[in-house]
């Protein structure tokens, strides 16, 4: 995954992310897994030449970079997390994990997503607005014109301007998106299932992003990671949360067996991380160092 040069603005990131994601504010306190951060690797890490290291690091939350993929246009957050001693851990703390910051109670900017049907996939034809999308979202349409049309623009995640034909028509009479949607459509990639988002911006600006839907399950790494130092057997790291994470592994398999998905192979879903990026990050929080 390549990574762009600037962050996107954050309430656009989130918009595309959707309401079940939340992302740690700057100065919060967390707790990272290592074997978690590995689970979301294209293949498998292999920690046996890693320093010995916790399962579970208590950290604190420096930086939060708001990314989206060059390709794909998904979006993901590169947080920056600085390990704290386990003396500091108190979990009456109110800003452990990221409570306790009342960024919930900022005013959202108005956003809208609708999953593509495949007729609006279709990059022969149009696409259906609902009508609170395009009364709340889209510049205000003058509806005594025969028909009531304009163009709208968008830009993406990426800064680029999209144009689009805003129409209401038909009959019933509903509203659509027809030239540029198909240029859109083709060049995005955008297939039935995937979803389009509308937000509109603090400065007024109309932004569009995508969320792409989660096809099928790829091959992640195995329930017992090759190397893993949890404090256990061969393992020489002393774990002071106890062998909570060996618990976390043998519990994690547990529940794929009784799902019938395994231990093992296409257990899990295929990540974006880069196994030198997991590797990279556990030999930093060895050290007490700043890691991503």
């Amino acid at each position: 995954m390549k990574e762009p040069d600037k962050s996107l603005d954050p309430q656009l990131w989130h918009a595309c992310a959707g309401s079940m994601v939340q992302i740690p504010a700057v100065n919060s306190k967390v707790f990272y897994f290592p074997q978690g951060h590995a689970e979301h690797c294209l293949s498998a890490v292999d920690f046996s030449s890693s320093p010995p290291i916790p399962g579970i690091i208590f950290s604190r939350v420096a930086a939060v970079k708001f990314l989206a993929d060059a390709e794909t246009d998904e979006v993901y957050a590169k947080i920056t997390l600085v390990p704290l001693p386990s003396s500091e851990l108190d979990l009456e703390d109110d800003v452990v994990l990221g409570s306790g910051h009342g960024s919930d109670n900022a005013e959202k900017p108005a956003s809208f997503a609708k999953t593509l049907t495949q007729s609006d996939a279709n990059n022969g034809g149009g696409f259906s607005v609902p009508r609170y999308c395009a009364e709340t979202i889209f510049p205000r349409l003058d509806y005594t014109a025969d028909p009531p049309v304009q163009t709208v623009i968008a830009k993406d995640v990426h800064g680029e301007i999209w144009k689009f034909r805003h129409i209401y028509r038909g009959t019933p009479r509903r509203h659509l998106l027809t030239t540029g949607w198909s240029t859109f459509v083709n060049q995005k990639k955008l297939v039935a299932g995937d979803s389009i988002v509308f937000l509109r911006a603090e400065n007024g600006e109309l932004c569009v992003g995508i969320r792409r839907a989660k096809h099928g399950i790829g091959n992640g790494p195995e329930c017992g990671t090759p190397g893993w130092n949890s404090g256990h057997g061969s393992g020489n790291c002393t774990n002071p949360y106890g062998s909570f994470s060996a618990f976390l592994r043998e519990e994690d398999c547990k529940i794929m067996r009784n799902g019938n998905l395994g231990c093992a192979g296409n257990s899990r879903a295929k990540g974006n991380v880069r196994p030198e990026a997991v590797l990279e990050a556990v030999a930093l929080a060895a050290k007490g160092q700043p890691f991503k």
